[in-house]
């Protein structure tokens, strides 16, 4: 009995393991080619789209290196004119607002307040692709985050038929971060859950 248990559970770690790689590896090849590190390489659009994220870190409240990143990267593409209008998607509730944090910061480095928009109702990457469609008529964009994140949101992008390419915030790995980059790759295996089983309508499948 025990050894019938062993194999079961080594035959389930085994089948975790290789349906998080195939999702991974799809969603990776999906976006070759169409994430750029450079400001440079990307074309112009008329719309870029944020994405938010806390401006501290969830697991032991120092400063986000990825939201810094982020803005960072927003304001180096603006002043290259690469885009005329921004939206920030990202979570919002009381007390807790990613839009209007990024929006203050942004300001601070050069972009008009009159070019951003927000939306509060992105507390996730599904919800803020859906949202520039649905609320703002977006069917092209620049999107602004780490490449692992864009690479997803391309993904997501092409399935709601909107075009969609990625300019890459810089990234880290170290201890601090290696749970945000663990959670990324199970991120992977549930966004075919939400386009093929949860979802489909979103998708108009």
């Amino acid at each position: 009995m025990k050894r019938k248990i062993l194999l079961i559970s080594i035959g389930l770690t085994l089948f975790v393991i290789v349906l998080v790689g195939i999702c991974n590896i799809v969603v990776n090849s999906n976006a070759c080619g169409r994430t750029f590190d450079n400001a440079d390489d990307i074309p112009p659009q008329n719309t870029a789209l944020l994405l938010g994220t806390n401006p501290v870190s969830r697991y032991d409240h120092s400063p986000n290196f990825f939201y810094k990143a982020r803005i960072e990267a927003t304001a180096s593409l603006y002043r290259k004119g690469k885009f005329k209008r921004l939206i920030i998607s990202g979570d919002k509730h009381q007390g807790y607002d990613e839009p209007a944090a990024m929006t203050n910061d942004l300001v601070k480095l050069g972009i008009p307040k009159e070019v951003i928009a927000t939306d509060g109702s992105g507390h996730r990457t599904l919800l803020s692709m859906k949202n520039i469609q649905q609320d703002f008529d977006i069917d092209t964009v620049i999107i602004i985050s780490q490449k692992w994140h864009n690479e997803r949101s391309i993904y997501l992008a092409d399935k709601m038929g909107i075009h969609a390419i990625g300019y890459n915030a810089k990234d880290a790995r170290n201890t601090r971060t290696f749970l945000t980059h663990i959670r990324e790759k199970l991120a992977r295996v549930k966004i075919f859950i939400d386009i093929y089983i949860t979802n489909r309508k979103d998708f108009n499948l």
